[in-house]
């Protein structure tokens, strides 16, 4: 990772300063010009697929489908992006989008949306808008929001039939209760399941995730890499009074054998495929790993739904228990400064915005229906089949729309709504406390933040996991310390602190 930020920001010596387009350029028009998409990895052919057949009837304009790799997926997109890739237009995670941009990599959309985009301008609140501008009002991509504002992202999925046998009548709540249920586990089981499996990364979340469980450190107070304390100062998680704490718990689970022993090296398809084979009996998870793991579990294992269970965000000794609202970008869609055809990209987004209800659920009656609410049910398995990757091809939204709408996704999958009812839903419910806002969540991309904040997430995630598996020991914090220093740490303390004192 410090390699590729090194590479991209000698990117901008040799660049320079992008100006606002002084001219816009007028459009090709459909048949004069083939779109190509970058997004991010998914398990099918995003170019056989019917949402990209539907996408092409509905604009007018042929497009071809790329993806980023599964692994390490910010290196390859630095090395597209400086290499004069052609793609026309990237779904990018927040950290890809300030890694472009403050390696000027990406072109101003203002003028190109006034002209061509007034559906994609409408489409969003202003403060969201500003989460994807510099100071200066200069747009450099096409935001897009969680769908859902109070989501649980991250949970633990668990074996409940195999806890039950071991004993266990109740999920645990508390930090001390489920450590008494993992040794309970380990102490009926042995060897013969590994115990809590993970650490698994959301692709909408590796911009947030530490490579350690949220439920945990929800209980520690702890919440987000960057907090604001009481006295209105910007913190870095390693400063919050709880964090040792924090780590001592984890690696107490390490020592004792109830974390995966390949905790440092999992990925998510280790972690999925731990689970979903019967290996693992506790596995963290998400709503898309969810969507993964428990079709394939019930499936290879002859078990059913009423067989998983969800552990929640725990609560600590005090009764704390926090969870970062979910409320703020999860993708961003750029333009390279070198395309061609920005003038039909912004157009193609701007028509799928105009009929994003035919294109992302289909037609009423067929696809789905709405009480007398006008909620809406998806009528399954049609909805399924027809729509269920169409959120992928999403670059541009009718924001409030979508999210009125958005829940019938989560109906589409079994797997899905089980754990998003049992998890999200219920805290919604019953502790909606716990959800703590994100005072950065639209924060404008300023520029010591967006190019160095990438390298001390990397740098607080393999330092967590170093403590974790024994590698290093919390004593390692003051070097920790002086490498976040060097990787510019108070330079971006500065740039949020800035943010903070000017809301």
């Amino acid at each position: 990772m410090k390699k590729t930020l090194a590479f991209l920001l000698a990117l901008v010596l040799c660049m320079g300063t992008l100006p606002v387009l002084a001219e816009v350029p007028a459009l090709k028009g459909p048949g004069n010009t083939i779109i190509k998409s970058m997004y991010q990895n998914v398990a099918f052919d995003p170019n056989t697929d019917l949402s990209a057949q539907l996408i092409e009837e509905s604009t007018g304009y042929q497009a071809e489908y790329f993806m980023l790799p599964a692994e390490n997926a910010d290196e390859k997109l630095a090395m597209e992006a400086t290499s004069g890739a052609d793609y026309d237009i990237i779904r990018c995670s927040v950290n890809q989008f300030n890694m472009l941009r403050s390696a000027g990599a990406l072109m101003p959309l203002n003028e190109l949306l006034e002209a061509y985009g007034p559906d994609i301008l409408a489409g969003y609140t202003q403060e969201t808008w500003d989460a994807v501008s510099d100071a200066d009002g200069v747009i450099y991509g096409i935001p897009y929001k969680y769908a859902s504002d109070n989501e649980v992202a991250s949970f633990l999925c668990c074996r409940w039939d195999l806890m039950q046998a071991a004993g266990i009548t109740e999920l645990p709540t508390t930090l001390d209760e489920f450590y008494n249920c993992l040794t309970t586990l380990k102490n009926y089981y042995g060897d013969e399941y590994i115990i809590l499996t993970g650490p698994f990364l959301p692709t909408t979340e590796k911009n947030e995730n530490w490579k350690f469980p949220k439920v945990i450190a929800s209980a520690f107070g702890i919440w987000n890499e960057w907090m604001v304390d009481e006295q209105g100062n910007v913190i870095y998680m390693t400063e919050h009074p709880n964090f040792e704490a924090m780590l001592n718990y984890m690696t107490k689970l390490y020592d004792e054998g109830l974390l995966d022993p390949d905790w440092a090296v999992n990925t998510n398809d280790s972690v999925n495929e731990k689970f979903s084979s019967g290996k693992a009996i506790i596995t963290s998870s998400s709503r898309s790993g969810a969507n993964v793991t428990s079709p394939a579990i019930i499936a290879n294992l002859g078990i059913t739904y009423d067989d998983l269970a969800y552990i929640s965000p725990l609560k600590g000794e005090d009764g704390t228990c926090t969870y970062m609202v979910t409320e703020a970008l999860s993708s961003v869609s750029v333009i390279l400064r070198n395309c061609d055809n920005a003038a039909d990209v912004i157009h193609w987004c701007n028509l799928k915005v105009q009929d994003q209800l035919f294109l992302n659920f289909g037609v009423e009656g067929v696809h789905f229906t709405r009480d007398e609410n006008g909620v809406m049910e998806p009528i399954n398995p049609i909805f399924s089949d027809e729509r269920g990757n169409s959120y992928w091809y999403c670059n541009a939204m009718d924001m409030a729309a979508y999210q009125k709408d958005w829940p019938a996704r989560i109906r589409k999958s079994a797997g899905q709504y089980h754990a998003w009812e049992n998890v999200t839903m219920k805290a919604q419910n019953e502790t909606p406390e716990i959800f703590v806002d994100n005072p950065f969540k639209f924060m404008p991309a300023y520029d010591n933040y967006s190019k160095y904040n990438t390298g001390l997430h990397t740098l607080l995630s393999d330092f967590i996991v170093q403590v974790i598996t024994g590698a290093k020991t919390i004593a390692d914090i003051e070097t920790f310390q002086k490498d976040w220093k060097a990787g510019m740490g108070e330079e971006v303390r500065s740039d949020l602190q800035e943010y903070i004192d000017q809301k």
